[in-house]
């Protein structure tokens, strides 16, 4: 199966929204239309937004989605989500979206990918396999309230 790369735009948001619910929801989530929107436009309305979708024709089966953030001396791309939809998973769809993704941060001249991941192993060891190591550059850090 042959799959186009395209720029995601606040224009696929709908789509996303509907395919995000039912991603998440699948596995017990809690999401709604809403929160979903919510979610997805936080990231897609956000100065310096990047995201790269994986169509089917013209059906998306998949996105990597963040934004570039300026420092004084270090430009780097927060990539927020990647999602490939259940139906089309284990086909390296995954891999080719950040494949797409860093071709396009390396041409923006960003120096690093950054991103946060759940303790899952499986979703440490997809990124790990795609070169990708916990970080010497910054340390994610939290407060309950």
């Amino acid at each position: 199966m042959d799959y186009t790369q395209k720029e995601i735009t606040i224009e696929n948001l709908e789509e996303m929204i509907i395919k995000y619910v039912d991603y998440y929801n699948s596995d017990n989530g809690k999401w709604t239309a809403k929160l979903a929107r919510t979610r997805l436009e936080q990231i897609l309305l956000t100065p310096g937004f990047f995201g790269v979708g994986l169509f089917n024709d013209l059906e998306l089966v998949g996105f990597a989605i963040g934004w570039y953030k300026q420092f004084d001396d270090i430009k780097l791309y927060y990539l927020e989500e990647v999602l490939v939809f259940k139906d089309y998973q284990n086909k390296g769809l995954g891999s080719k979206l950040l494949e797409v993704l860093e071709e396009h941060v390396r041409k923006e001249n960003a120096a690093k990918i950054c991103l946060s991941t759940t303790h899952k192993k499986n979703h440490q060891r997809f990124y790990q396999r795609l070169g990708y190591e916990k970080s010497d550059f910054l340390i994610p850090m939290s407060k309950k309230l």
